[in-house]
């Protein structure tokens, strides 16, 4: 059986649900035929206390009918949304859903808890136990010939250890799901940070020549501000990012860049969890696209940043070598 997404295997559930429902309405008339045709056979007094301890009778059994109908379905479910009994039967997953991103965190598509408008997992599982229960609500009382079995169901023991098992086999899922997002974590920074602020708070890790006091020595022995720093600065550093830490700062950035796109590519884009499949083809491809766009931006901005700087300087000694040509005004030569 090929997985179903969450939303086409419950439509596929209420079908057979109808099905089977108006199957337990159909027997649940006849029983009260059946009931009819002894009461009408032997003519029984209906007030007396053995007609009344027969009803009675008669509805035990449809009480007991109804919980072991409703139990065995939901030790069935139980088996099927467990992780251990899947691997140990070797079965397919049911559900197939994906890893998506929203609002800068990792979420599965559906969602495995409830979600707001009822398409979760825990929220379909919920739908499936609550067409188990309905079951008690198909036929009327037989000691009333109206209203339904709900009450009575409702306080069945059995029952609760059947609910509690379901809800235990789903939160080992919640559980091994949370794990399967855990994997992501070392990564979060490409969805939790924007790269525009990263990259701006890695420059201003170094420090800015422009910054800092380059003094020299006067005649007088003195220490005073270097104007020839300042002059030369305005010509070679024009266009050029000085705030920023060294190459060796950038070697190891991308480097760990490097690595973190290594592992998203190791990454398998399916993956079964129990009974669901996980497809993360969307989710890792955009990791790709992002760890790529980090990676290209320190490279291009070293490039870019020393590309700039080259040209400036060759402007610099252009305009040397021009200005050592031109004889200032009054001077002559021999």
């Amino acid at each position: 059986m090929k997985p179903l997404y969450p939303e086409d295997l419950e439509q596929i559930h209420s079908a057979l649900v109808i099905s089977r429902l108006e199957d337990i309405k159909n027997h649940g008339k006849e029983i009260h035929k059946a009931l009819k045709d002894t009461a009408d056979h032997i003519k029984p007094d209906k007030k007396s206390q053995t007609w009344l301890s027969y009803q009675d009778y008669v509805n035990g059994l449809v009480i007991g009918g109804i919980t072991e109908a409703i139990n065995a379905s939901m030790q069935y479910l139980a088996d099927q949304i467990s992780i251990s009994y899947n691997k140990h039967h070797v079965l397919p997953p049911m559900f197939d859903i994906k890893v998506d991103l929203r609002d800068r965190e990792v979420v599965f598509d559906p969602s495995i808890e409830s979600s707001a408008k009822g398409g979760g997992i825990r929220d379909i599982i919920q739908k499936i136990l609550d067409d188990f229960i309905s079951i008690s609500i198909q036929m009327p009382r037989i000691d009333t010939n109206s209203g339904d079995y709900l009450v009575e169901i409702k306080d069945q023991f059995q029952l609760f250890g059947a609910m509690q098992n379901v809800t235990n086999q789903f939160n080992d899922i919640v559980q091994a799901t949370n794990d399967f997002i855990d994997q992501y974590q070392d990564k979060q920074f490409l969805w939790k940070e924007t790269l525009e602020e990263s990259f701006e708070a890695f420059l201003n890790t170094g420090t800015c020549p422009r910054e800092q006091k380059h003094v020299k020595i006067n005649a007088d022995g003195e220490e005073e501000e270097d104007e020839t720093f300042k002059w030369m600065a305005e010509k070679i550093l024009v266009g050029v990012k000085t705030k920023r830490p060294d190459l060796e700062a950038f070697d190891e950035k991308i480097t760990f860049l490097t690595d973190i796109k290594n592992e998203i590519k190791a990454m398998k884009n399916q993956v079964d969890i129990g009974w669901l499949r996980v497809n993360a083809t969307p989710f890792i491809k955009e990791l790709e696209n992002t760890i790529t766009l980090w990676i290209n931006t320190y490279i291009s901005f070293l490039m870019d940043n020393t590309v700039q700087q080259m040209k400036n300087i060759e402007e610099f000694n252009v305009e040397i070598t021009e200005g050592i040509k031109v004889l200032p005004k009054g001077s002559s030569t021999k």
